[in-house]
């Protein structure tokens, strides 16, 4: 049996404490929706509320492969709750993702939303995106040598079903623009000879500009800027969407290797359906105090793909700010973030601020970020961070400012020692910049081998909130600041602070089943400098030890610890009995 098709016993019994048998009737619900175009390995779900409905309404999720088979249980769906979000008010409706599916597969899913004794259930087929083929033989050749003027004409006259191939050789050239697209069924496709040998160089610049088009595919070439750092005027890119005109659509680029850039593959406005894949992306920023404790890597985004139905997976990179960011202004809805490896980033990993729902950020492994995830805020939610590994970081792992909800933090792994700012003096601090009301930190293991305090949440709000079966090192101070108080370990935490309501757990105690791990609870030692700034080059793989505290302590989150084995799931981002992520560029060994 495929894992994924197992529901464990403590998810079975979740499901039937949700209510599944309720009685059929009637509450103020639209048609659940495949929210925004189809991605990979993802299903995005959305059903608008139309009427007044009480907060207490809950929506469970399964699904299965279209023509029968076992069910699964999904996520369950997320109460956007307008009145606690920042900025652009949300509609109210419930949302989620199905996630860990297979590319150009078809599915049946029930949402079951359910008040007190009266359920109703919704209904939906979809289907997830094919990836692209290979492509075919070329049918136009830009021969070794060529001037940017020919260069420029060859991408001028491609017409739907082209394949342009660039023979080998080194193209000095200045903002190539991409004018003219393909259709869906026949992409323009613009490649090399080979991955290696095909260089398209501009050392001043944006090296590749797409304009509004859509059906595109770059694929197997190199792109080299201008090995410089600009600081803040970010001025080199390697793939730049133009935000001019109308948006792009079916953009892919993979198999291609970026170098000596500020930004690597860059969007704005709101484009639809890009495939960013299997690509090596290397910046202009090292891993040195004049540039991580300062503002200089700011602007330098790996790849941001803001809009709808957007994915990035199996990407390598290495010397940018926020290796993977939506921005600000776009719809940002059903935009995926997974299995990338970053080696170096000299601000977020992820920059989830201002994505407006159904973004995901998952199994992504992280070595030298200054934050693991920021969400600063979120437009509604639901955000889900899970699975990630995250070894030395800088500042506070999680940067959940402003008036936020929506966003859950489940089975990720942080190790990490004395850092600056924010992230010096404390494990985790989120100092009190707007109140946080209806998210999830669960299943999580934070090491902090730093002299100071364990963990402070100072921020206002805090009610409806999962905070349960957590691992933390060491038993130092934790606070509560804004909604419960200072206490001097996890235990008297635990013991003193108020009940809260519940979001998805079913638990109203804060830091239930909460523990105090080893230093190093994993089966080979993570090795970390005095600070931060001891840039750490050896790729980890945190599983944990054998009898390891955090082992078989996590709680079954539905979609999340799926397949683990034992008596419970494991925290952190390695569960036994799931599969080990192949992490980063699947294409190249520079991506190994």
């Amino acid at each position: 049996m495929d894992w994924r098709a197992a529901v464990p016993l403590a998810v079975a019994a979740w499901v039937a404490a949700c209510g599944l048998a309720a009685v059929s009737g009637e509450l103020p619900l639209g048609d659940m929706i495949h929210d925004g175009p189809p991605t990979p390995e993802q299903i995005s779900l959305y059903i608008p509320v139309t009427g007044e409905l009480d907060a207490a309404a809950v929506a469970t999720v399964r699904y299965r492969k279209a023509g029968g088979g076992e069910w699964r249980v999904g996520h369950p769906l997320h109460r956007i709750r307008p009145a606690n979000t920042e900025g652009r008010k949300p509609a109210d409706a419930f949302a989620g993702v199905i996630w860990d599916l297979e590319p150009g597969t078809a599915y049946e899913v029930e949402a079951t939303v359910k008040l007190g004794e009266t359920s109703v259930v919704k209904t939906l087929s979809a289907s997830t995106r094919p990836l692209p083929g290979p492509s075919g033989p070329p049918t136009k050749k830009v021969e070794a040598g060529a001037t940017i003027a020919q260069v420029q004409a060859a991408l001028d006259s491609a017409q739907p079903g082209d394949v342009i191939q660039f023979a080998n050789g080194t193209y000095v050239v200045d903002k190539l623009q991409i004018k003219k697209g393909g259709t869906e069924d026949k992409p323009v496709v613009i490649m090399g000879e080979t991955r290696d040998g095909v260089i398209l160089k501009d050392p001043t610049g944006i090296v590749i500009q797409i304009l509004d088009v859509s059906d595109v595919m770059i694929e197997n070439l190199t792109i080299e800027g201008s090995k410089t750092d600009s600081g803040t005027a970010a001025s080199s890119h390697g793939i730049n969407f133009w935000n001019g005109g109308k948006q792009q659509k079916r953009v892919t680029v993979r198999n291609v290797t970026i170098s000596g850039v500020d930004m690597g593959i860059v969007a704005s406005g709101n484009p639809e359906q890009l495939l960013i894949y299997d690509n090596t992306l290397t910046g202009n920023n090292v891993w040195e105090k004049d540039f991580i404790e300062t503002n200089r890597t700011w602007n330098d985004d790996g790849i941001r793909i803001p809009g709808r139905g957007n994915a990035a997976f199996n990407n390598t990179l290495s010397g940018f700010g926020d290796s993977l960011a939506v921005i600000a202004g776009a719809q940002n809805v059903g935009v995926h973030f997974y299995r990338n490896d970053i080696r170096m980033t000299g601000d977020d990993a992820f920059e989830g601020d201002y994505g407006v729902r159904n973004i995901t950020f998952y199994d992504n492994r992280i070595h030298n970020s200054m934050t693991l995830v920021s969400f600063d805020p979120i437009h509604g939610g639901p955000a889900f961070a899970f699975r990630n590994i995250a070894i030395n970081v800088g500042r506070a792992p999680y940067k959940l400012n402003n008036r936020n909800t929506g966003f859950f933090l489940y089975n990720n792994t942080v190790v990490r020692t004395e850092g600056c700012k924010s992230g010096a003096g404390w494990g985790w601090v989120q100092f009190d910049n707007g109140p946080l009301v209806a998210w999830g930190y669960r299943n999580n293991i934070l090491i902090y081998r730093g002299p100071g305090n364990l963990l402070a949440i100072e921020s206002s709000g805090q009610d409806f909130v999962d905070f349960d079966h957590n691992a933390w090192y060491p038993d130092k101070a934790v606070w509560w600041t804004k909604s419960g108080g200072s206490f001097p370990n996890l235990a008297a935490a635990r013991e003193k602070l108020k009940p809260t309501s519940p979001v998805f757990s079913g638990l109203t105690r804060r830091h239930e089943g909460d523990i105090i791990c080893e230093e190093d609870p994993f089966a080979e030692r993570i090795e970390l400098g005095e600070s931060y700034l001891t840039e750490i080059s050896k790729l980890y793989v945190p599983a944990l030890a054998e009898r390891a505290s955090p082992c078989n302590k996590g709680a079954a989150i539905p979609g999340v610890t799926d397949g683990f084995e034992g008596k419970a799931p494991d925290m952190g981002a390695i569960i036994k009995g799931r599969p080990v992520p192949a992490w980063g560029d699947r294409s190249s060994a520079k991506g190994k």
